[in-house]
Order: C-alpha cells, then sequence, then structure tokens
C-alpha cells in the first residue's frame, strides 16, 4: 500500500533535503574551521611557546603571559585598547542612534542623507586615513587654519603624546557612525506602528514616547550595535598604523599593534601570540558580559 505524502509545513523538511543542507553547507563549515578555528587552537599552543621564526618552537609553558602581566608596554596598550574602545563606542552608539530618529522620516532627501552617512563604510581606510592625516595637519591643515581664523592657536593633533589618542577616538567615532546609522535605521522601521500610534492616541510626550515605546523594542539593535562595535574596536589596528604607527611614543599603541611588533619586529611569535590569546579572552568576555547584561534588561521588562 502506497504511503500517502506528508502535508506540508513550513518547519519541516524530507530526509534528502536535509542531506543536501549538510552537503551544501560542509564546505562553508570546513573553510570556517580551516581558516578561523584551526589558527585559534594553533596561536594557543604558539603562546605556549618560544618562537622566533628562525628556530622551532620549544614548550615554556606559561612563561609569556607571566611576562605579558609585567611587562609595562603590554599593559600599556591595552590600557589604549580600552580606553580607546569605550571612548568611541559609548558616543558613537548615543549619536548614531539620534542620527538614525532624526532620518527616520518620510522628508524629501533623507535617502540622500543616508547615503552620505554611511559612505566611509565602502571607501578604502588607507585613502581616508591619508585624508585625515592632511587635514589634521599641525602645520598647514585645514582644522588648525580654521582654529587660527577664531584666534585659537595650532594645535598638535596626532603629533601631540595627549592629543593623539583623544583625536584618533574622534576619527573612530566618525568612522564608526555611518554602519550604527544604517542598523538603527532598520531597528526604528521594524516598530510596529500600532504602539506609536497609541502612544500619540495617549498624549505621551515625545521623551515618553522615545523612553517607553522606542528604547525598550530597539534594545536588541541597540546591543548588537554595541556588541559588534566593542569587538571591532578592542581589535583596531589599521587606523593607528595609518594615522600615527603607535605614537608619539607609546601614546596610541593598541593591543593588536603591540602583538604585530611584537611578532614581525622583535620576532617574539610565542609572546606576540599570548598577547592575542589574552585579547581574544577579553574580547569573548566582554562580549558575553553584554549579552548577559542585555538578557537580563530584557527580563526585567
Amino acid at each position: 500500500m502506497k504511503r500517502s505524502p506528508r502535508p506540508f509545513r513550513g518547519d519541516w523538511v524530507t530526509p534528502d533535503e536535509a542531506r543536501w543542507g549538510l552537503i551544501l553547507v560542509l564546505p562553508v563549515m570546513a573553510l570556517f574551521l580551516a581558516l578561523k578555528i584551526a589558527p585559534l587552537f594553533y596561536a594557543g599552543y604558539l603562546s605556549l611557546t618560544q618562537y622566533s621564526l628562525l628556530q622551532p618552537p620549544r614548550f615554556i609553558g606559561f612563561d609569556n603571559y607571566v611576562r605579558l602581566f609585567n611587562d609595562t608596554r603590554a599593559l600599556n596598550a591595552f590600557g589604549v585598547t580600552l580606553i580607546y574602545t569605550a571612548g568611541t563606542v559609548i558616543p558613537a552608539t548615543i549619536l548614531s542612534l539620534s542620527v538614525a530618529l532624526m532620518l527616520n522620516s518620510a522628508l524629501r532627501g533623507m535617502g540622500f542623507f543616508r547615503t552620505v552617512f554611511y559612505m566611509p563604510q565602502v571607501a578604502s581606510w588607507v585613502a581616508i586615513g591619508v585624508a585625515w592625516l592632511y587635514i589634521m595637519n599641525p602645520a598647514f591643515g585645514p582644522f588648525n587654519y580654521m582654529l587660527a581664523q577664531f584666534g585659537i592657536e595650532r594645535q598638535g593633533f596626532l603629533n601631540d603624546g595627549t592629543q593623539a589618542l583623544p583625536t584618533l577616538i574622534g576619527i573612530g567615532i566618525w568612522r564608526q557612525l555611518g554602519y550604527s546609522v544604517v542598523i538603527f535605521l532598520a531597528g526604528l522601521q521594524g516598530i510596529p506602528k500600532h504602539l506609536l500610534e497609541a502612544a500619540m492616541m495617549d498624549g505621551a510626550s515625545w521623551w515618553r514616547t522615545f523612553r517607553q515605546v522606542i528604547l525598550p523594542v530597539i534594545m536588541p539593535t541597540t546591543m548588537f550595535v554595541v556588541v559588534t562595535a566593542v569587538i571591532f574596536n578592542l581589535q583596531v589596528f589599521d587606523q593607528v598604523v595609518v594615522l600615527t604607527g603607535g605614537g608619539p611614543g607609546r601614546a596610541t599603541t593598541t593591543a593588536v599593534l603591540f602583538s604585530y611588533n611584537q611578532a614581525f619586529v622583535s620576532f617574539s611569535m610565542g609572546y606576540a601570540a599570548a598577547v592575542a590569546v589574552v585579547l581574544f579572552l577579553a574580547i569573548m568576555g566582554l562580549s558575553l558580559l553584554l549579552l548577559t547584561w542585555s538578557g537580563q534588561l530584557k527580563g526585567r521588562r
């Protein structure tokens, strides 16, 4: 007796479909394992060795980690990274949400402004960095020229040990703005219209509507922006290399740049791997902390 076909359900697949799905996913998973997971474990192994590229790795246990936590240069690099991340993520998130709220309207020309805000994300950062070097040049840069018109003396910006990091943070905020604005716009446009209409009918002010309706609804979007920004900024490298090279002195040397210098300047691959592993653990820990905190916020509502 022939079995009748099972009724179609959106969440049901046949064994053949499941098999083909697995086959199609396998190449991607293999690439992921080869390019992401395997190097991660290899870096963990190298962090337990003394390796200079000229000789085979020699196992030394946790000596690299002991050296790291007693190395003022490494601790300074991690401190600079944390300051840069906090100084970039918090203002950029607030500013991008504010801009997204302004752009989330049906006024004429909003499409143009949305494109303008996103343009830094599609441009080459090397070209952008060269442009910022010209803009912030202490001798003939346009920014210093504008300051001189108001009677303010010329500033060193990227060439000044006390101003270099705040200047990098400002450029980092500008760089992150476009991406975050687009994500927030998507979140704002996904808010159910009936919630906003109900708040309007209740006579709620704009601030109360934002605080009690808009902000809770876009909290998952906000946490996505914050977590991805934290992960991205803790790994900042190209911006520092192009604009300051880690200077003046060690004022802008981040953890990734410090690890790079240890690996390819000092040829201390094992120590560089230890720095990378500690940074990876810090990124994972902060990400889990933020996600846990966002889950607690969601549970309170």
